[in-house]
C-alpha cells in the first residue's frame, strides 16, 4: 500500500502539497490511525493533530501548517 499525507489549502480547498510516507510502515500507520481492518486502496482520512504528529515522525519531518487541512490517502501500487 502507498500512503500519502495530503495538504489542502483551507481557503481554496485545492491540494497544496503531498508527502509520501516510507514504505514498510503499514503496521505503524494502522496503529496511528486506529484501523482494525486492512485498507482497500481507495480510502482517504481526515487527520487529527495527534495523528499528523505521529505520521510526521514516520516521515522524518514536520509538515503541519495552520493554513492547511491534512488527509491521509491510501493507494495501491
Amino acid at each position: 500500500m502507498n500512503y500519502v499525507i495530503e495538504a489542502f489549502d483551507k481557503k481554496t480547498e485545492l491540494l497544496a502539497f503531498e508527502e509520501q510516507l516510507p514504505e514498510g510502515c503499514d503496521e505503524k500507520i494502522a496503529a496511528i490511525m486506529g484501523w482494525t481492518t486492512e485498507q482497500q486502496g481507495w480510502e482517504g482520512y481526515d487527520l487529527a493533530s495527534d495523528q499528523l504528529a505521529a505520521l510526521e515522525k514516520l516521515l522524518g519531518k514536520k509538515v503541519y501548517d495552520p493554513a492547511y487541512l491534512f488527509q491521509l490517502s491510501c493507494n495501491t501500487y
